[in-house]
């Protein structure tokens, strides 16, 4: 081929590459009207193989023409909409395939049908006792946040007419309060993931972010304070505090819990909006407690007397908070294996949030072992200005 044939056959490939890309360019081309144009076209000039092997011309995609053809797949076939979807190919969340597995232990044992399955992560709702009681939540996007409260009123008194009026400031103070991180993660196999049904990951997602929930009420109420803890009620200098005597004892009646009520009163706490919140296990004992000596009838039941008549979880008309994360192995004296009752008041206490309980899924971090992280997690601390708004029942047996 002489120079000036390579001269011509390059200006009508140039040409024909011009062609092709107003072709792709054309909005107003379906993308199937724009392949079957492409097709068509060929050089019209012939080249030895050599040639041809440098300078042959491949289909132009441009970004239009690429983010067309995407619409068109995901309204042909939408990601992520119930009912729409019963397959999980290459590239999709957390799976490469869709197939049953076999041989499958532990949670893949559990979770693991021989049929396909879809991906639905629901949202759960927190689990922690210590938001559902009530309390006030401050939500921040710092990493610490500062409070003002006032520690004591100042003094008013009867003045005479035209007298001056006496100056006298309240007390204030600044508290601080630094989100504190309660997580709690899990590998899994994608093979479960893919083939679980119910979905491995709503099972999952469940227990992760009660077990979050339940450890940030341990630390609500019994943190000592140190880093990574919080400083829960428990800890709080200046709360109320009722005993079960030197050793610890079991509740006979619920007389300390009227008493830990009239010392809310009794610091003018507003006591008629308490809440208790215990263990299960204390909670137990409470309902087998009678209305008297040889009576089958709960203390706390409403009715005449029927076992088959339900139970409010209420006492003295406020309501009743169980957590199945607070301790139920404290030391009194020589007695152990005892619990705790809080009586607070929610509007004095403060919940400071940094992040909500949420549920992560990270299907690349583990991609070696072909294996999904899941993670639970949230940050947050516990504020209490009024340290007379909550009353502990220490040593309950």
């Amino acid at each position: 081929m002489s120079a000036l044939d390579n001269v011509s056959l390059h200006a009508r490939r140039a040409a024909l590459v011009n062609n092709l890309i107003e072709i792709a360019d054309n909005p107003a081309l379906p993308v199937e009207s724009r392949n079957a144009a492409i097709d068509t076209m060929a050089p019209e000039v012939s080249a030895p193989a050599e040639v041809e092997q440098r300078t042959e011309v491949a289909p132009v995609e441009t970004r239009a023409a690429v983010e067309a053809e995407q619409r068109s797949a995901i309204a042909a076939n939408p990601v992520g909409v119930p009912g729409t979807r019963t397959e999980v190919r290459a590239g999709d969340l957390l799976a490469s395939e869709v197939r049953a597995i076999s041989g499958a232990a532990g949670m893949g044992a559990a979770f693991t049908p021989a049929e396909n399955a879809t991906f639905v992560v629901d949202f759960l709702a927190k689990q922690s006792v210590i938001f559902r009681s009530g309390v006030n939540v401050i939500r921040t996007t710092g990493d610490s946040i500062v409070i003002p409260h006032l520690t004591a009123d100042g003094s008013a008194g009867a003045i005479a007419e035209a007298a001056a009026i006496p100056l006298s400031d309240p007390n204030a103070e600044s508290l601080t309060a630094v989100p504190r991180k309660f997580a709690q993660g899990s590998r899994v196999a994608n093979e479960v993931l893919a083939d679980a049904k119910p979905s491995a990951l709503d099972a999952l997602g469940k227990s992760l972010i009660r077990s979050v929930g339940l450890a940030f009420d341990l630390s609500a109420f019994e943190g000592n304070g140190t880093a990574p803890n919080v400083r829960g009620l428990k800890n709080v200098a200046g709360i109320g505090s009722v005993s079960m005597g030197t050793n610890g004892a079991a509740l006979a009646s619920l007389d300390p819990i009227a008493d830990a009520l009239g010392m809310l009163a009794e610091a003018n706490a507003d006591d008629e909006s308490a809440v208790i919140v215990m263990p299960p296990k204390v909670w137990r004992s409470i309902l087998k407690l009678k209305e008297a000596t040889g009576s089958n009838k709960s203390l706390i039941q409403n009715s005449a007397g029927s076992a088959s008549d339900g139970v409010s979880k209420r006492l003295f008309g406020r309501p009743v908070f169980l957590s199945g994360n607070l301790s139920t192995s404290e030391t009194q004296g020589t007695g152990t294996g005892a619990s705790s009752i809080y009586v607070y008041v929610p509007s004095e206490v403060y919940a400071v949030v940094r992040e909500d309980a949420v549920f992560d899924v990270n299907p690349y971090i583990f991609g070696t072992t072909d294996e999904t992280f899941v993670a639970a997690k949230m940050r947050a601390d516990i504020l209490v200005p009024n340290p007379a708004a909550v009353v502990r029942i220490a040593g309950v047996l």
